[in-house]
């Protein structure tokens, strides 16, 4: 007898920039959006990251949102993350850690991190990740800290941000290119 297929639906419609970006990443491992203030990059990355966690057919899958700060993460993309998980048959909320419980699905989480203290990433693996504002960063977080954690589940990464002069986020936008 054939599994009933379940529909998730959320109250996002990307507009067609966005809709590129969600597009690259689906062909791509990795993927760098500049993007001006006010485009919709949280929203964008809260909502790649949400249909990668319900489409996942791993065991366990993990992804992370991962801003400047901790703080900057709360602030920027929790309330985000919530609202258009909130329909979501089986999500759990964790509002102590920051993090997403799909539970009754495939026992996938998304969580808030902060660059700020990489250590808290180290231990842990990702099948995918979103790297906000990625030149405010310390310089050896993807490098020595996130990309490992991609490795051995073949993770994929969004760096997201705005022009803020030559820094690793210009770097990686012309290797990019």
């Amino acid at each position: 007898m054939p599994v009933a297929e379940r529909v998730v639906t959320i109250p996002y419609r990307p507009r067609p920039l966005q809709l590129a970006i969600h597009e690259a990443l689906d062909e791509n491992r990795f993927a760098v959006a500049v993007c001006h203030r006010r485009f919709g990059k949280t929203v964008l990355a809260v909502n790649q990251l949400i249909k990668r966690a319900v489409l996942c057919g791993k065991s366990r899958p993990r992804f992370a949102y991962i801003a400047p700060t901790y703080r900057m993460g709360k602030a920027i993309a929790w309330d985000y993350l919530k609202f258009y998980t909130a329909d979501i048959p089986g999500v759990a909320v964790n509002e102590s850690e920051l993090r997403i419980d799909f539970k009754g699905l495939n026992g996938a989480q998304i969580r808030i991190y902060g660059a700020d203290n990489p250590d808290a990433l180290r231990g842990i693996y990702l099948d995918g990740c979103v790297l906000d504002e990625f030149g405010l960063q310390p310089p050896k977080v993807f490098s020595e800290v996130v990309r490992p954690l991609l490795a051995d589940r073949e993770g994929w990464a969004l760096f997201i941000g705005t022009p803020n002069g030559k820094n690793q986020f210009y770097d990686i936008a012309q290797k990019a290119q």
